[in-house]
């Protein structure tokens, strides 16, 4: 057998191949739309604030998250202070009327301060029973089969808008359990800490 060479390549092959697709063709032949579309600028995209006020309802959709995120933040903050067992002062309802409790210890003595204010004139007048002890007593050396201290008192509430009672505790604890019920409702726990 005989080695035949290669034939040649025929000559239409020799030259450049030629690519029928030009974008820029194209481009010249599209609408105005598509070539503004194709603008060789930088696409950096809208911005976040922009996309989101980009139109009106958009801009009320965004003020109305905002404020609902404000009220939200402002609603936490004032329940947590009123409820919040580590919080200072307490501030609770009973009979119609709010009670601000405030602790404060002394030499061995804490001092109860009730403030109560009433909102309109439908509201409770009368008996107010309370039982008062510390949660927590420091140690001291005693026997620690001695149960704490229950302190029972009783005062008034009058048709006034605002009264102020106070109490003197014979001990001095880290926090105070307070129970306060009135002859129409049920009793109210109170833990406040003193000062």
């Amino acid at each position: 057998m005989e080695d035949k060479p290669f034939p040649e390549p025929p000559k239409h092959l020799d030259r450049d191949v030629v690519f029928y697709y030009s974008r820029a063709h194209r481009l010249e032949r599209a609408s105005p739309a598509v070539r503004e579309m194709n603008r060789d600028v930088s696409k950096t995209g809208p911005s976040l604030f922009g996309s989101l006020t980009s139109n009106r309802a958009y801009t009320m959709l965004f003020i109305s998250i905002i404020v609902c995120a404000g009220f939200g933040m402002i609603f936490s903050k004032v329940s947590s202070e009123q409820k919040s067992p580590s919080s200072r002062i307490q501030q609770m309802r009973l009979g119609g009327n709010t009670l601000k409790v405030s602790a404060q210890s002394f030499q061995g003595t804490t001092y109860l301060r009730i403030t109560k204010t009433a909102p309109d004139t439908g509201v409770y007048t009368g008996a107010v029973d309370m039982a008062i002890t510390p949660l927590d007593l420091p140690s001291s050396g005693t026997d620690l089969t001695e149960s704490p201290p229950v302190i029972r008192h009783r005062i008034f509430f009058n048709a006034d808008v605002e009264e102020v009672y106070g109490l003197s505790l014979p001990f001095e604890a880290p926090e105070i359990v307070m129970l306060m019920q009135t002859e129409q409702d049920e009793p109210i726990r109170i833990h406040v800490k003193p000062e």
